[in-house]
């Protein structure tokens, strides 16, 4: 579902159905659900027992990753699609307005809303959100 809007060597790998597609989904299946279990941690009684420390870091590292990586696709993709910058490769404009307007864009909204959690969480010493 929605594969045609991913392009590129993720939707090959995704459409070949082998064994290192299915391992590489659930890892990040895996990875996706542990940043969202830790994200949810701030605001939950349960989080206090992984420690302060420990949620500040690792929320605060994936918020930084998730912004730069979702901010810089969706920077890039847009001026290549307002033809300011032309790509070396031949680009397929259905799955780069996905990846601008959806895709990459979930990712930059995503970092920037943990940010503003892991920064409220900070200004609170010793309580959850």
């Amino acid at each position: 579902m929605l594969l045609d809007t991913l392009g590129g060597a993720f939707e090959e790998l995704a459409r070949e159905r082998s064994l290192g597609a299915l391992a590489l989904g659930t890892a990040v299946v895996l990875l996706k659900t542990t940043a969202g279990l830790l994200a949810l941690a701030l605001v939950q009684l349960w989080g206090a027992r992984l420690g302060r420390r420990l949620l500040l870091i690792a929320n605060g590292g994936a918020s930084a990753v998730l912004v730069v990586w979702g901010g810089a696709n969706v920077l890039v993709g847009a001026l290549v699609l307002a033809d300011v910058v032309t790509p070396s490769a031949p680009v397929h404009e259905r799955e780069l307005r996905w990846h601008v307007l959806f895709w990459d864009m979930w990712f930059l909204v995503w970092g920037l809303t943990l940010a503003v959690a892991v920064v409220l969480y900070r200004r609170q010493p010793g309580r959850h959100l």
